[in-house]
């Protein structure tokens, strides 16, 4: 098996319902792939459907919901892909997505991440790679620009990239332990993950071939309107941890977004 799939899901069925028919039109089957579904105990609607989907989906169902952390590790743990390909419900897989990203892995062994660029369903950018500054908040490079603009168009090693869709080597996600659960139930996981991948020497890359349409803070609501105070709980354990890495980034303003986020490979 290639790459493994893995979906969160909580309530939200239409969301979850046009991200798998956008998923299964807009993927490639030129190479092994599997859907995973971690079920975090959704409404009755919502669990039924998922039990609907047969055998070409493997659906793992929680009695509680264990928030965005823990589901994305319980994924993990039932994969089989040399790579993890971590997509939220609230997204649409755009034509070329996962081959893109499959390619740029495959391309570049000093590669440990990649992820892809992010839309607004209105067809503004919302994400193209992203900064974490020296306070430890985040900056999504681009949001609400023109996608088609050159500087949004050419892939290179980023600080993070969103785990809205972000595909991991599977060995190395399971080295550094899967998402640190300090961060459950969600926010800040991903750029930990990514900060950890790069302290051990991998590069994590921004692929602009693979888009994505992300309806931004469905999943946040699909869980819980209060889980978003999550976001400054765990920007405090997020700087804590790399305090002596966040003192070499910049600090935060729009002067210094072009030198943030645009580096060579070798940085």
């Amino acid at each position: 098996m290639l790459v493994s799939i893995i979906i969160p899901v909580h309530n939200q069925l239409e969301h979850i319902q046009n991200c798998l028919r956008a998923l299964w039109k807009n993927t490639s089957r030129a190479f092994p792939w599997e859907l995973i579904i971690v079920d975090n105990n959704s409404d009755k609607q919502t669990a039924a459907w998922l039990k609907t989907l047969g055998g070409g989906v493997r659906l793992v169902s929680n009695s509680i919901n264990l928030g965005f952390v823990h589901a994305c590790n319980q994924g993990a743990a039932a994969s089989r892909g040399k790579y993890l390909l971590f997509l939220n419900s609230d997204t649409r897989p755009l034509p070329g997505w996962l081959t893109a990203l499959v390619a740029a892995l495959q391309e570049n062994p000093r590669a440990g991440a990649a992820g892809a660029r992010l839309l607004y369903p209105d067809g503004r950018l919302q994400e193209a790679g992203a900064i974490i500054w020296r306070d430890g908040t985040g900056w999504n490079y681009g949001r609400g620009d023109d996608p088609a603009l050159p500087k949004y168009n050419y892939p290179r090693p980023v600080d993070y990239c969103s785990g809205a869709c972000l595909m991991v080597r599977a060995d190395l996600f399971r080295s550094l332990g899967g998402f640190d659960p300090r961060y459950a139930p969600m926010y800040y996981e991903d750029a930990d993950l990514c900060f950890g991948l790069r302290q051990a020497g991998w590069a994590v890359l921004y692929v602009p071939e693979a888009a994505v349409i992300h309806y931004d803070g469905g999943t946040a609501a699909a869980g819980n309107g209060g889980w978003r105070r999550y976001m400054a709980v765990n920007r405090e354990k997020f700087v804590a941890k790399w305090k002596d890495v966040l003192r070499y980034h910049y600090p935060p303003s729009p002067e210094n977004v072009e030198r943030a986020c645009c580096r060579p490979l070798d940085a």
